[in-house]
């Protein structure tokens, strides 16, 4: 520990993180003055890496713009021995997360009228953020993005503060960084951040939601094995661990709560304001509780003896490491996993295990030399991923209540393939369509309710290995060398791509849902072939679903739609006059492609034929891009041909 930094004498250290340490430090100056303040230092090994030091100077440079009594104030950003240091407000206390810990050991539960007060005044903060403005007016936009119990500072008087701002974004920062790739935690995003969305200040509404939730809980709302798990619960929003504990919430607590963990972010609140008021009237309308309340919970616990009876409150423990916080796990278990992990990491290393050819290392049967086509789903538990489809055993229990509906079908040469799919997904309905292209290739799509739950292939290229060698994220050697050691985990190809640190957890789910769309969206391509829909038809394959939506697919797939493909739909076309459709922004908008399909809307005003339209675009590859996006409005209807 240096005995200074800069300016500041240290006096202790108070945590080591993945970025940075935080140590407790006094400035002295004349006549006596002392003032304690907080010295986070960018860890030395990182000193170097450009990332990580314009990421640190961009959190001081956004915080030392924000001057609110719920957000911890930044003094001064400095150098010392060429590392970046933070001078900030000391807070003593205990982070939220401290502060639960206590509660596990004490066995005291943390009352939900404490709860609500420490959200409100942490959207209180998010609030001014939100709406923050630089010394010329100009909006600063900030979005925290990393609202979690560890960045809820808690002091013993009962102040209640926001910090961390390192992974925020704002209109000026310089530093633009990947939502949460660096140091976000996975349990606390937002739908939108794992999915790779736009977003916007809603999603920091949901990450309060889960605060919310997991104080009242005093339990973690997504809990899963690993990562990759949790990644997918926050996807989809599964709120099944709130509503299992819904009596621990008071009345219209809980109402609050699950408006706030809206998988759509336009079901929340509109702004942190909105969520502040309605907790604001929830507290003046059910209690009276004060900081100086929160103040007095706080000495009680930490006071407090540690129970008689230790029972470590789920997901909450009071040791040093947060490895379980990922979900429920025992000692045991955690040892086994990284024996595993050192072991693999070992191997692969070294290149000492092989791959035996015509078997995957599981042992099962492998169609394309030893390499494994899929993780299997264990029949005990439902919380693995898919990551390739060939070696998917179908179960024979559920061949037995598929629904024998006659097909409908359809000639790809009259309708084509993304029609079909915006029609299955504008009528929210549920069952398989099985796509052909009349050379051999040939899909299966499972829909629920609209939304694609599973796709099988039967393209070797399709496959996850060969996808992520395809996109440059793994060479053929090391694919094969991570193939050789996938044994020790359980025969996942993901879940040892991010142990062996190939791929982090957030790519690893990002790149499989890129790789699965990209399935569907090839076939967009077809002009000859069948189709066939089959009604309420079930999915066989022991895989867990996937929940993509259908609508983003259909905009992303219509802008790789080939050249050709749409020279030939412009050659049909082309002396037709074009017209735009009614409708609104908001249907618009579900497609993904933000204004451009606004602006390729209101182009369309029947007056023109398609040929002279294209033709006010000289770039060649402008008005490709126009021509895909007119493609894509008049499949679904939202323009037609006169």
């Amino acid at each position: 520990m240096p005995k200074t930094v800069g300016r500041y004498q240290i006096l202790d250290r108070v945590a080591v993180g993945g970025m940075a340490e935080l140590f407790k430090a006094q400035l002295t100056g004349q006549h006596g003055f002392e003032k304690l303040v907080a010295i986070k230092k960018i860890l030395p090994h990182l000193a170097n890496d450009r990332t990580f030091v314009e990421m640190f100077v961009d959190e001081a440079r956004i915080t030392a713009q924000l001057d609110h009594r719920n957000i911890v104030a930044v003094f001064e950003l400095g150098t010392d021995a060429d590392t970046p240091y933070i001078a900030m407000q000391y807070v003593d206390g205990l982070d939220v997360l401290g502060l639960l810990r206590e509660c596990a050991r004490t066995q005291i539960r943390l009352p939900p009228d404490l709860a609500a007060l420490i959200a409100r005044d942490v959207l209180d903060a998010l609030d001014y953020a939100h709406r923050a403005r630089d010394n010329n007016g100009r909006p600063l936009e900030v979005i925290h993005r990393d609202v979690s119990p560890g960045n809820v500072l808690l002091s013993w008087r009962g102040d209640i503060k926001l910090t961390d701002f390192g992974i925020a974004r704002a209109v000026e920062r310089q530093h633009k960084t990947e939502a949460g790739t660096l140091k976000g935690k996975y349990g606390y995003m937002s739908p939108e951040q794992v999915s790779g969305a736009e977003i916007d200040a809603r999603s920091d509404l949901f990450s309060v939601g889960i605060l919310l939730a997991e104080m009242i809980m005093a339990r973690r709302l997504f809990a899963a094995p690993n990562d990759l798990d949790i990644l997918l619960a926050v996807r989809d929003a599964r709120l099944d661990r709130l509503h299992k504990y819904s009596n621990e919430f008071p009345d219209g607590l809980r109402a609050l709560v699950i408006r706030a963990l809206q998988r759509r972010p336009e079901l929340r609140w509109s702004s942190a304001a909105a969520f502040r008021d309605d907790l604001d009237l929830w507290l003046r309308q059910n209690t009276s509780t004060t900081h100086r309340d929160l103040a007095e919970f706080m000495a009680a616990v930490a006071g407090a003896p540690t129970a008689d009876i230790y029972e470590e409150i789920e997901g909450i423990p009071d040791g040093e490491s947060d490895a379980g916080l990922s979900g429920p796990a025992t000692r045991m278990s955690m040892a086994k996993a990284e024996a595993d992990v050192r072991a693999a990491r070992a191997q692969f290393i070294s290149g000492s295990a092989a791959v035996v050819a015509g078997k995957s290392s599981t042992g099962r049967p492998d169609s394309t030399e030893g390499t494994p086509d899929v993780e299997i789903a264990d029949e005990s538990s439902s919380s693995y991923m898919i990551v390739d489809d060939a070696d998917v055993l179908a179960d024979p229990d559920d061949n037995e209540v598929l629904n024998p509906v006659e097909p409908e079908k359809a000639d790809l040469a009259e309708v084509s393939v993304l029609r079909l799919i915006h029609e299955i997904a504008k009528q929210r309905r549920s069952g398989l369509i099985t796509l052909d292209n009349g050379a051999g290739v040939v899909k299966q799509v499972f829909f629920m309710e609209g939304q694609p739950q599973f796709i099988h292939s039967n393209v070797a290229s399709e496959r996850f290995g060969e996808f992520l060698v395809a996109q440059g994220v793994l060479n053929n050697p090391a694919l094969q060398r991570a193939l050789s050691v996938i044994h020790r985990f359980d025969g996942r190809l993901a879940d040892t791509l991010v142990a062996l640190d190939l791929i982090t957890p957030l790519d690893a789910y990002r790149l499989f849902a890129k790789q699965v769309a990209a399935k569907l969206t090839s076939a967009f391509n077809w002009e000859r072939g069948g189709a066939a829909f089959v009604p309420g038809f079930r999915n066989p394959w022991k895989a867990r679903p996937l929940h993509l939506d259908s609508f983003r697919i259909l905009g992303s797939g219509a802008g790789l739609l080939d050249r050709a493909f749409i020279e030939a739909w412009e050659a049909r076309n082309q002396d037709r006059f074009i017209l735009s459709d009614q409708a609104s922004h908001t249907e618009l908008e579900v497609f993904g492609l933000g204004d451009a399909l606004k602006r390729v809307h209101a182009l369309l005003d029947g007056q023109s034929k398609l040929k002279t339209l294209l033709a006010k675009v000289r770039s060649p590859e402008a008005r490709l891009n126009l021509a895909r996006l007119m493609y894509l409005l008049e499949q679904t209807d939202y323009a037609s041909m006169q």
